[in-house]
């Protein structure tokens, strides 16, 4: 690249691009990347300003964090190794200096814990609000799909749920939450190693990674591989940072970025504590597959919730954005 502040901010964003494995062959700088990764994993993700985030919540740099982490929570439910990633930014002219290093630094995290780098992307001027697109590239032979849970099937998740949606209720009441739930929505963790894993060391019929809250992502699954999901509610494991009667956080909350999966009968009660071990996050049965269409929630009193659980989406009035 090139003289120029724009070119000057790209080389800040890029940092040391020696990151990168076997499948790039040409990396940043050029007008394209040059990949050879096999079997290649696609998947985007937007962080807009005032819809995803605040700035009077979140810091800049762990806005750049949760951005690429949200991102890559896709490759993690497919089991895929991340490749590269590609970023966006739209951020205005007179504040691009300030907002960009502090960007940078959280996105350049996010790819260290990731092992990968940054491929490429664009930069452009804006007159608000800040926009953050990231597309995530990986690679897996044999991607973990929602298409094949079939009846009989356990459903499973890692780590606790609520979390986030729990910082949101805070920070929406004007107050501010404790750390771990900050922390929850600030500081996602992709779970790669966690999905690579499971799919080497256990029976995968289906995953998907928890962004739309549990109860909609189970629906998306349940719709995929056309079958009836029922989830108990008792057995959903809440955030410690929340009390039992927040359980509908758990359900419906979203941005936890956990994985949700369906596994033969068994097969991952036995793999439960050598994953809690390895990753110090708990692996928790909390429903069953059958026959039929759509999600049921046991134990869940209130009917109008049940008809929640077709996960958030942006351009339903009845749902606010944070």
């Amino acid at each position: 690249m090139g003289e120029g502040r724009e070119f000057d901010f790209i080389r800040r964003l890029i940092g040391d691009p020696g990151v990168f494995g076997p499948a790039v062959l040409l990396g940043p700088g050029d007008d394209a990347a040059v990949l050879d990764p096999g079997r290649l994993v696609v998947s985007t993700d937007l962080s807009v300003e005032d819809v995803h985030f605040r700035r009077s919540w979140i810091s800049l740099e762990e806005v750049g964090f949760r951005a690429v982490m949200a991102a890559a929570s896709d490759l993690a439910a497919m089991a895929a190794t991340p490749v590269g990633v590609l970023l966006s930014l739209a951020v205005e002219r007179s504040e691009a200096e300030h907002v960009l290093a502090e960007l940078g630094k959280g996105i350049r995290d996010a790819l260290e814990h990731l092992g990968t780098g940054l491929l490429g992307g664009d930069l452009a001027a804006s007159p608000g609000p800040l926009v953050v697109d990231v597309v995530v590239l990986g690679q897996e032979a044999e991607p973990v799909t929602r298409r094949g849970a079939v009846a009989g099937d356990e459903i499973w998740v890692t780590g606790v749920l609520g979390g986030s949606a729990g910082a949101v209720r805070a920070w929406s009441a004007g107050r501010e939450p404790d750390r771990e739930l900050r922390r929850a929505f600030a500081r996602p963790a992709a779970r790669i190693r966690e999905a690579r894993w499971l799919a080497e060391n256990g029976e995968l019929h289906a995953m998907i990674d928890v962004s739309d809250g549990l109860a909609g992502d189970a629906g998306h699954l349940a719709a995929a591989s056309a079958v009836r999901v029922e989830i108990d509610a008792a057995r959903v494991p809440v955030h410690p940072g929340l009390d039992v009667a927040d359980r509908g956080l758990a359900l419906f909350g979203g941005e936890d970025y956990e994985l949700c999966l369906a596994s033969p009968p068994g097969g991952m009660s036995a793999l439960a504590e050598a994953f809690r071990e390895r990753f110090e996050t708990p692996l928790t049965r909390v429903g069953r597959v059958l026959e039929g269409e759509g999600v049921h929630i046991r134990g869940l009193k209130s009917s109008a919730a049940q008809g929640r659980s077709g996960g958030f989406d942006h351009f339903t009035p009845r749902q606010a954005p944070c």
